[in-house]
């Protein structure tokens, strides 16, 4: 597969990655203002439903760390096989 190929797959991810991240930050803050709304909230624990939100906000910015180590060590290696003269 060529480089093109393999840095359009992994840009893609991230970019649906960085979509899913923000929507589930907002969504923890939207839900953080209706709490307040109640009483005052201030450092009490984190409901199971935020808990569960903020675990999956995580995981998607572990995509993206990924993500973006993958696309570096693709673009490097796609560097030494031009070197070496060897091309996909």
């Amino acid at each position: 597969m060529e480089l093109y190929k393999r840095v359009e797959l992994i840009d893609t991810l991230l970019a649906e990655a960085e979509q899913k991240r923000t929507a589930l930050t907002h969504a923890l803050h939207a839900k953080e203002r209706v709490e307040q709304g109640k009483e005052s909230t201030h450092g009490a624990p984190l409901t199971d439903e935020e808990e569960g939100l903020k675990y999956e906000h995580d995981l998607w910015q572990k995509v993206e760390v990924g993500g973006t180590e993958m696309r570096r060590v693709l673009a490097e290696l796609e560097e030494l096989e031009r070197a070496r003269g060897v091309s996909q």
